[in-house]
């Protein structure tokens, strides 16, 4: 079994000691009263239940018992994730995997799954796929009442293999399906461009694999290459990965000092610190907000205790803990909290976050509108203000009514890796602008 670091840390002798001791038969489990119980449970399942439980049941009855077990410690970090969530999750921290290149999502009218975007020049975009497609068959069958991670696992599979992909669109009736050759999808986690003054910007969406580090640098060559000098370093709406990651990011813009703390049951000792080969020297600033959580945190929080660079934004989400991926012996993996990290000045971050230095709220996105209520005639138009903006809609027979702003699509930039700002609506971006001048 092993153990990955997620804001994850690397180990693996915890998995093996706790597998044989629940293999021994003098374990704490088999002498607690409701452990004693729970063995009960399983065994009176197995020779009384009515009906003899199949293998599928069977695992279904001992992961819901896993859940149950995790669920009662009312924490939302520690969880189990099932094999086949488990196995994706593995491809996706490589960085790559082989499939069609499309971003996918959970249809929200229910059935299949929906296309968000395609990539350019990969096997969906190159069949015809479009956002806005609803995926409903795989290989010729039937994928509509999947959850959206077995419809990817279909999807996905080895590198030069067929897949046939059935999608409705809208406007048409008949199902139309693309066959296509599975290639490898490089998961592209850094965005990068030069603002107004020469000014560049670099943005992360995920410290979630092993190459993030890699793409990073990439990116600062190319903007030491364009003559930049100031840079714009977007950690919004990244919800963190790997450690190892975080470290690597802080150390190409920090050179000396230490990064991050971690304490454990038993000590608090320094995780990583910087090397003095920095990639980048040049001024700078960081931005967060809400939705920055985890490795964005360490590596913001590193920033701003060792002076390196302002922090522009909102207080960022307060994720100061740390687990441990466990592989299990049936395939899955344990998420398991086992560390809380600390800044470099020894900051406690858990439910609190990183206070950004200059304070600024994050205006891209407007909130969707969505209102319910009921006590209208049946059939009646219901109409609602709010400020210069009017909605519409029609009660039920039993004179319920809601409604929900649609969401605006997902537009994937023409190039990978080429972010794509609006300074008109980013008041956050602006005061980084005015920040560096």
């Amino acid at each position: 079994m092993k153990r990955r670091a997620w804001i994850f840390v690397v180990g693996g002798i915890l998995a093996a000691l706790v597998y044989a001791q629940l293999s021994s038969g003098g374990t704490d489990l088999a002498r607690n009263p409701s452990g004693q119980a729970l063995l009960q449970t399983y065994q009176l399942l197995q020779t009384q239940y009515l009906t003899r439980l199949e293998p599928d049941q069977l695992n279904r009855v001992l992961e819901g018992g896993i859940r149950g077990m995790l669920g009662a410690l009312d924490d939302p970090f520690t969880s189990y994730t099932p094999p086949r969530r488990a196995n994706l999750r593995n491809q996706d921290l490589q960085g790559e995997f082989f499939g069609i290149g499309a971003t996918l999502a959970p249809n929200e009218n229910g059935g299949g799954a929906r296309v968000q975007g395609v990539i350019r020049g990969l096997p969906a975009f190159n069949a015809g796929i479009k956002a806005g497609d609803i995926i409903v068959e795989v290989n010729g069958q039937d994928v509509t009442k999947l959850e959206l991670d077995e419809i990817v696992a279909q999807i996905r599979g080895p590198q030069n293999t067929k897949v046939t992909v059935g999608v409705r669109r809208e406007g048409t009736n008949a199902i139309l399906r693309f066959e296509m050759i599975r290639q490898r999808v490089e998961i592209i986690s850094v965005s990068r461009t030069v603002l107004p003054g020469n000014v560049g910007y670099i943005a992360l969406e995920t410290f979630g694999n092993v190459r993030v580090f890699e793409q990073l640098n990439a990116a600062l060559n190319e903007m030491r290459q364009r003559g930049v000098q100031k840079l714009v370093f977007d950690l919004r709406d990244n919800g963190g990965g790997l450690l190892d990651q975080g470290c690597q990011v802080a150390r190409a813009f920090i050179r000396e000092g230490p990064i991050v703390y971690v304490r454990t049951r038993n000590e608090t000792q320094l995780y990583c610190e910087a090397t003095g080969q920095v990639s980048w020297t040049g001024p700078m600033v960081v931005l967060i907000n809400g939705n920055s959580a985890s490795a964005s945190e360490i590596v913001a929080g590193a920033m701003q205790d060792t002076g390196r660079a302002k922090v522009i934004g909102e207080t960022s989400f307060g994720k100061g803990v740390g687990q441990n991926v466990i592989d299990l012996a049936n395939g899955g993996d344990l998420t398991l909290v086992t560390f809380e990290w600390l800044t470099p000045k020894r900051r406690a971050i858990n439910k609190q976050g990183i206070k950004p230095d200059i304070e600024v709220k994050d205006t891209r996105f407007e909130v969707p509108v969505a209102f319910e209520g009921a006590g209208a005639k049946p059939g009646e138009t219901v109409t609602l203000t709010i400020g210069n903006q009017t909605f519409t809609t029609k009660a039920d027979a039993q004179g319920k009514f809601s409604f929900s702003q649609p969401r605006p699509a997902i537009t994937l930039p023409a190039e990978r890796g080429q972010a794509e700002v609006d300074l008109a609506k980013d008041a956050i971006l602006r005061r980084a602008l005015e920040e560096l001048r």
